[in-house]
């Protein structure tokens, strides 16, 4: 209280106190006052002030005025409680003598009126002073404490202490949790170290007892709670019966923990470092399953049957809860849309702003939350804000860790004064705090230590604590001072030695401590309630929490300007730099033709490339910094999936918006007609894989840096393997196979992409596609001519002449050609029919003869002869196109600038795969064909589902089906994005890497 405030009552109490002249008993009065709040020579000071303000004489006008101008300044600094201990002292004044006079009466209206204090409370508090007028006392206000001989009014409250002499009175002002005591009697107990006089009036703050002589003492929350009225279905007991924990690793954290206790009591848990503080809390809030003993919620074991309480228990974390982009208001908004579904819009807003105002945060509403270092509101403000998240529901059981750490006392004390509300409202909130100061540990109604190795040392009330343990050490000074750094200074004291110096070696154990806690303290016993607690969460549908979650991610970041510009940006920049260097034109030219840029493959690939890296980088902290969050809301039994999918609908947007930014600055620069949507396609469907991979990573590793460490790990095995820096035939032989894309090359979605682009390009073009048909079939026709049959033929040649007379070794060569022979001839008879040749299967060492030597070579000529009509056919649909499309200048020039649009000659060479240095070979019996794979068609599968081809095939087979490669390949990399979510949803990689 300042000195300004002080002067302004003593100023009250004057002008109150002279209106029948000051008499002795008045004066003592004051006096009395003075010295219970200030120290000597102040109460000396303020007295001579008061006897000088009684000599000057005020005229009723001025007296008025005078009034109200020291309320106006009272007003300003007191609180409501504060100004009723104010009336309490000036009724104590003008009683003084025994009488209150009328104009004393009018002065004493006046002044609460100015102190906006309702005149039903100051009736209420005068007839407890002057308890001749205790009729206006409603009973339900009153409480008496006696040995239970007195006959007490009805439904007044009772609290029975045996053998105590004499009673005290108790009032409750209502709504304002202020109690005020007055002891009848002979032999005082004892408040807060102060013997009681007989018909004095007491103030019983936050965490005051009273000591009796020969009963047990009577604590300021068991006041409390007995004045409390909680409806039946709001009851809330609470057990916790022999709980043990044991780590994975053996250790034991927790041993025989017992706890019983009713709503309305805040409770710490304390203990030095590595006492089990935090483990006790998980175990007795579900997060942590006991080994052994039970916690139960009104009968229900929590860890047996936690969906029957579902929104009783709360649990704010020492961590911050927040979304730092989302502003204080939106902060608590979102929170309670995902905690109530009934409440409209219009509700939850009038709800969030009486919790902002009762947290003392309603002026910051619209601050954004911002980053420990980058704060906008001090971490006072903070802590208040994370509690506030379960202030909005109030459960009947809260949990908080650590509440005041790292705060000043002056926010420590405003956040325990909010969970000290808490309690008084029936409500059980347990507390893990470090060091607390005198005045918030007086807060506390019950007090639970626990030493190292998760002994349980003490139980009960915290200021009776500290005597405790200094009565088992026996140390001198037995005051009941109310620092609990004694309680810590006393079990953890060292041994000292010879020297005069500490060791390591504490004085008593662990299990001393334990053994004189099972000894001297007496553990509560409460009967339990079978009915369920009052539930204060209603979750709304998987499909509102999924919206839910989406608008509130989106406005988080919509608020983070800088990520909002990088990832708008990000895209095109990237697509203009790399245009620009590879928008190449041969050195005899001054016009850009896109058919001559040798670097649009190059382009192809560094596109999947960028889509693969911006997809990673936009998802690659995404879980990360809402691991803290995600704990909260799997606390509240939140959908996970809908979370995943809010997550994938904002990351799919942004990827959709970077890619096609992407590729139209890109194609706009490069001048590539004719594919947007497709190539869109591809690089949209290889971001949103990407975007899924970094969720992955982001859910499996506990550090940003960690994920992006990791990111080149993943994005230079994709390049790598994507067979484009590498050819497929190049790679380890170890790794590689002749006729099909090598196993490894299969799971890189950088492969299934680079390929589409290629492949569609090519074929697909608004030039190539009036030809390809007839390219397909002349090139087919073309490798069987030059390549296959003279190959056959050569074999054929070979067995013919070396199978008479040929060693065991040659022998093998020769059934070894046979087969590759039949295999060969096989496939071509599949498309023509087995009648043309049903010698084929006479191809055997045992069945050789000269006639099938030659009837076999007749075939191939046959076959020769087959696929050269094939050719011409097809060469002849083409040059007639090609005639009808340049019949005339005009139309040669709209042809030639349809070919410099639309095909592009590095392309062309890459999916024809003419470099290659083995146009063909053989592998298993069978010849692979490596030139023109952009002509052939997959052939006979190993089975069925058999999807695998060679690079650059234009289609690719699944279940006797041949479907277009660009589709195919898209389907594959959603196919492997499906994957990813089933084990992000799992958390596959998380369980793999812990």
């Amino acid at each position: 209280m300042s000195e300004e405030i002080l002067r302004a009552i003593v100023e009250l109490l004057a002008i109150v106190a002279k209106e029948d002249e000051v008499t002795a008993d008045e004066r003592a009065s004051i006096q009395n006052f003075l010295e219970d709040n200030l120290t000597q020579d102040s109460s000396i000071r303020f007295l001579s002030l008061f006897d000088e303000l009684t000599a000057n004489a005020h005229s009723p006008g001025d007296e008025a005025a005078h009034i109200s101008e020291i309320c106006m300044r009272i007003n300003q600094e007191q609180t409501s409680q504060q100004k009723i201990i104010i009336i309490l002292n000036l009724i104590i004044v003008i009683n003084a003598d025994g009488r209150i006079s009328e104009r004393e009466n009018e002065l004493l209206y006046l002044i609460s009126d100015h102190l906006n204090i309702d005149k039903r409370l100051t009736d209420l508090i005068k007839a407890f002073v002057i308890f001749q007028e205790r009729s206006k006392i409603s009973s339900r206000n009153l409480m008496i404490v006696d040995d239970g001989n007195y006959q007490i009014p009805e439904k007044c409250q009772r609290i029975i202490r045996p053998e105590f002499d004499g009673f005290i009175l108790i009032l409750r002002i209502p709504n304002e949790e202020v109690y005020l005591a007055k002891y009848v009697g002979e032999h005082n107990p004892v408040l807060n170290e102060i013997p009681m006089r007989t018909n004095r009036i007491y103030n019983l703050a936050s965490g005051s007892s009273i000591k009796f002589e020969s009963s047990d003492p009577l604590y300021h929350s068991e006041i409390v709670n007995r004045f409390r009225s909680i409806a039946a279905e709001h009851h809330l007991t609470f057990v916790a019966d022999q709980v043990s924990f044991k780590f994975k690793n053996g250790n034991i954290g927790l041993r025989n923990i017992n706890i019983q206790e009713e709503g309305g009591q805040l409770i710490a848990l304390m203990g030095g470092s590595g006492a089990g503080k935090s483990t006790l809390l998980n175990v007795l809030n579900g997060n942590d399953k006991p080994s052994e003993g039970s916690v139960r919620v009104n009968g229900v074991d929590i860890h047996v049957s936690p969906k029957k309480i579902d929104g009783v228990i709360g649990y704010v974390p020492q961590d911050d809860l927040l979304i730092e982009e989302l502003t204080v208001f939106d902060n608590l908004y979102y929170a309670a849309k995902l905690c109530f579904k009934d409440l409209s819009g219009d509700e939850i807003s009038e709800l969030v702003n009486k919790t902002l105002e009762s947290l003392g945060l309603y002026e910051t509403r619209h601050l954004k939350v911002g980053s420990p270092l980058e704060k906008t509101i001090s971490g006072g403000q903070r802590k208040r804000l994370n509690i506030g998240l379960e202030l909005l529901r109030e459960p009947s059981l809260l949990y908080v860790d650590e509440p005041t750490s790292g705060l000043s006392s002056r926010d420590s004390e405003n956040i325990m004064d909010l969970l000290k509300e808490l309690s008084l409202k029936g409500k059980m909130v347990f507390v893990v705090i470090h060091q607390p100061s005198e005045d918030i540990f007086k807060m506390f109604d019950k007090l639970i230590v626990l030493d190292v190795g998760g002994y349980q040392v003490y139980y009960g009330n915290p200021i009776e604590g500290i005597s405790y343990f200094k009565q088992i050490v026996k140390m001198v000074d037995q005051s009941r001072t109310a620092n609990p750094e004694q309680i810590f200074n006393i079990i953890e004291s060292k041994v000292i030695n010879e020297f005069g110096n500490f060791t390591k070696e504490r004085k008593t154990s662990p299990e001393q401590w334990y053994a004189h806690f099972k000894e001297k303290i007496k553990l509560p016993k409460i009967k339990e309630t079978d009915v369920i607690p009052h539930k204060t969460l209603h979750l709304p549908s998987h499909l509102k929490q999924l919206g839910i979650f989406t608008i509130r991610d989106l406005k988080s970041k919509l608020s983070n300007k800088q990520y909002l510009l990088i990832n708008l940006l990000e895209a095109p920049i990237l697509a203009l730099l790399l245009a620009f260097i590879i928008r190449y034109m041969p050195e005899d030219t001054t016009t850009y033709h896109f058919s001559e840029n040798l670097n649009i493959p190059v382009f192809f690939f560094m596109s999947v490339i960028v889509s693969l890296f911006m997809g990673l980088t936009v998802s690659a902290e995404e879980i990360i910094k809402d691991r803290k969050i995600l704990k909260r809301e799997a606390f509240l039994h939140l959908s996970r999936s809908s979370y995943l999918y809010s997550k994938l609908i904002i990351l799919f947007s942004i990827s959709a918006f970077q890619t096609a930014t992407y590729l139209a600055l890109g194609h706009w620069i490069l001048e590539i007609k004719g594919m947007f949507l497709p190539f869109w396609l591809v690089l949209f469907s290889t971001s949103c894989f990407a975007n899924l991979l970094g969720l992955n990573i982001s859910a499996a590793f506990k550090s940003a840096v960690t994920v992006y460490i990791l990111i080149p790990l993943l994005v230079i095995p994709q390049l790598i393997l994507s067979g484009v820096v590498v050819n497929f035939d190049k790679l380890n032989p170890s790794i590689t196979t002749e006729d099909k894309v090598p196993m490894i090359g299969e799971v890189m979605a950088s492969r299934w992409a680079f390929e589409a682009l290629a492949v569609h390009q090519f074929k697909s073009n608004a030039f190539n596609a009036m030809f390809y048909p007839q390219d397909k079939q002349m090139a087919e026709s073309e490798f069987k001519t030059v390549y296959t049959f003279p190959r056959l033929e050569d074999d054929l040649e070979y067995i013919h002449h070396n199978i008479a007379g040929a060693s065991e070794e040659e022998r093998e060569i020769i059934a070894y050609k046979l087969t590759t022979l039949r295999n060969e001839l096989n496939k071509e008879l599949s498309k023509i029919g087995y009648d043309k040749f049903p010698q084929v299967d006479q191809l055997t060492l045992s069945n050789w003869s000269d006639e099938l030597f030659d009837d076999t070579k007749e075939f191939l000529g046959k076959l020769v002869t087959y696929y050269n009509l094939r050719f011409k056919k097809a060469n002849s649909t083409k040059q007639s196109k090609l005639k009808e499309l340049t019949s005339s200048p005009e139309q040669r020039q709209v042809f030639n600038e349809l070919k410099q649009d639309h095909h592009n000659e590095a392309v062309a060479q890459l999916v024809k795969n003419v470099a290659t240095a083995h146009r063909i070979l053989e592998h298993n019996n069978e010849l692979v064909q490596k030139l023109y794979p952009i002509y052939h068609d997959p052939e006979f599968p190993d089975h069925v589902l058999d999807v695998r081809a060679q690079f650059y095939q234009p289609q690719k087979h699944f279940a006797g089906m041949y479907i277009d490669t660009l589709y195919f390949n898209v389907t594959v990399i959603w196919l492997m994005s499906i994957f990813l979510f089933v084990a992000l949803y799992f958390d596959w990689l998380k369980k793999i890497v812990n």
